[in-house]
């Protein structure tokens, strides 16, 4: 009986997590395909920008007192495989070869390999799980990148995110985000009368620095859900095995019971047969 209870309550709480792990790989499902169906877009801004920029004339090049820094893109929420790890080796890696003086943050799951390191991180910010929490984020985040590069608190800034390969599958990859390296263009745009060249300029980097980061965090945002939905999906299976296994000591244990008691009911009845017949 007391195995029979323990195999109860394993079962009610298998079932429970599998409905837990089914919610999250919904949860996760939708948020990849929206991630994924916004990239094509945010390409289209990112070439109109490069675009620009080039038709500006914008070239920007290495200060003098070269200050490295990094950006690490991860994920705040867990159950997607080594997704987090992967992305902080590399960033850590990337500390050592550049000597960063500065490092930021999005994601706080990377924070510990960062402190195991001896890493400090200078700023973090919270990872948005969604495309909608996308633009606050990055508002404040191009804000402060901005503001830091332009009081020269570093001269380069290196991106360290994830790329996607496919479901499940992404490539650690850093790209150099600041100085500002647009290809050369046949087209320039004309003098306005209403707005200065630099005013232009200004304006189509502060878009470029946030475009870039759009892109870029759309894509790891991609990465991080398929990562999650293989990880759900491996959960789910093995739940279901051992919910199958369960299930199926349960009925054994029923059907020894039941045996059990067909076999003490013929005993008793063979007991008073006994007894009759000696009287």
């Amino acid at each position: 009986m007391q195995r029979e209870n323990t195999l109860r309550k394993r079962l009610h709480s298998q079932e429970t997590l599998s409905e837990t792990i089914s919610a999250m790989k919904s949860l996760a499902a939708h948020h990849f395909r929206e991630a994924r169906s916004a990239l094509p877009s945010a390409r289209a801004y990112r070439t109109g920008i490069d675009q620009a920029l080039a038709a500006v004339g914008l070239h920007q090049l290495v200060r003098p007192g070269h200050t490295a820094a990094i950006l690490l893109i991860a994920a705040d929420l867990g159950l997607c495989g080594g997704y987090n790890s992967r992305l902080s080796c590399t960033a850590v890696e990337h500390h050592k070869t550049l000597c960063a003086q500065r490092v930021y943050c999005v994601g706080h799951r990377p924070l510990s390999a960062f402190r195991r390191a001896g890493i400090n991180i200078d700023r973090s910010y919270n990872s948005p799980t969604s495309v909608a929490g996308l633009t606050g984020t990055l508002l404040h985040l191009s804000e402060d990148l901005l503001d830091d590069y332009l009081n020269d608190r570093f001269s380069t800034l290196t991106v360290i995110s994830a790329r996607f390969d496919g479901v499940g599958e992404f490539t650690p990859v850093n790209t150099r985000l600041l100085p500002v390296d647009i290809p050369d263009s046949d087209s320039s745009i004309q003098p306005s009368m209403y707005v200065a060249i630099d005013h232009l300029a200004a304006v189509a980097v502060r878009e470029y620095l946030y475009i870039r980061l759009f892109q870029t965090a759309l894509n790891s945002l991609a990465s991080e859900h398929s990562a999650r939905l293989v990880a759900t999906e491996s959960a789910g299976s093995w739940l279901a095995e051992k919910t199958a296994s369960a299930r199926r000591q349960l009925a054994s244990i029923r059907r020894e019971a039941a045996t059990q008691e067909v076999l003490d009911i013929a005993a008793t009845a063979r007991r008073r047969n006994r007894r009759a017949e000696r009287h």
